[in-house]
């Protein structure tokens, strides 16, 4: 498959990806929004209301299932094409390390992340009602205009696609590592940049994806990601461990590639 052609899969089925994950999104949120008691909000208590009305548990909870959907789909997507050379890999092997490995991979590296996701919808209702107050709005005026806004098509629309553009990528590639985990061969990993204008290049933004296009490394080794100040080492495009200046939004790939010797057969593990 050339560069081109892996691009544009990649591209498709991460707008898949990204449907599943902005729905379940948009759900939680608007649940989320609704468990506040807006019967109750006033002047003086809607800031303690908001935040302690909205909780982490569900969105740890929804991490995981679409974590695990999205990573189990993409999984299942490059194990079909490793079978073309790879005939002992196995779907099986990678979705049980896979299933193994994801609850403490998200604790231990995308928490702040989900805690983040959290206090952004907590801030935005909160800053929402402190503009009602400070347009003199009565509470009932304010609690109205509220309950309109959190149950709006739309609500809270942009920062939901964002998110769901970024964790995708993020849970697609933590995947493709664990199918070069399992796969039983030595294999390096390509870095493939969505390769439109909305790729980030230098000078313009703090880290170049457009540079990384085609570079490879080593599958259990960083990419090195240029930036203004140096670069970042990242295991692979969106990994939670960036800077948000080097994957919010980003929709780059890593392709797993097996090594071959020089007669061009696969080099075990």
């Amino acid at each position: 498959m050339t560069e081109k052609q892996y691009r544009r899969q990649w591209l498709r089925w991460h707008a898949g990806y990204e449907k599943i994950v902005y729905k379940e999104l948009l759900e939680l949120f608007r649940k989320s929004a609704n468990s506040i008691p807006f019967d109750f909000l006033t002047v003086d208590n809607y800031k303690v209301l908001t935040n302690v009305a909205i909780k982490e548990e569900p969105m740890i909870s929804m991490y995981y299932d679409f974590y695990k959907k999205v990573g189990t789909i993409h999984g299942k997507r490059l194990g079909k094409q490793f079978n073309k050379d790879i005939k002992e890999f196995t779907i099986d092997s990678f979705l049980s390390i896979f299933e193994k490995e994801l609850l403490g991979y998200l604790y231990g590296s995308s928490l702040s992340r989900i805690t983040s996701v959290r206090q952004g919808l907590v801030l935005y209702l909160q800053e929402f009602i402190a503009k009602g107050v400070a347009d003199n709005k009565t509470i009932i005026e304010i609690r109205n205009d509220i309950t309109k806004l959190v149950n709006q098509k739309n609500f809270y629309r942009w920062q939901a696609l964002r998110i769901a553009r970024t964790e995708t990528t993020a849970a697609a590639n933590y995947a493709s590592t664990l199918v070069s985990k399992t796969s039983g061969v030595d294999t390096d990993k390509v870095w493939i940049s969505a390769g439109d204008s909305r790729t980030r290049r230098l000078p313009k933004d703090q880290f170049s994806h457009a540079a990384m296009n085609l570079v490879k490394v080593p599958s259990d080794q960083p990419f090195k990601v240029p930036s203004r100040s140096g670069s970042q080492n990242m295991m692979y495009p969106g990994d939670p461990s960036g800077s948000a200046a080097n994957v919010v939004n980003c929709r780059c790939s890593s392709a797993v590639v097996p090594r071959r010797d020089k007669d061009g057969r696969l080099i075990g593990v």
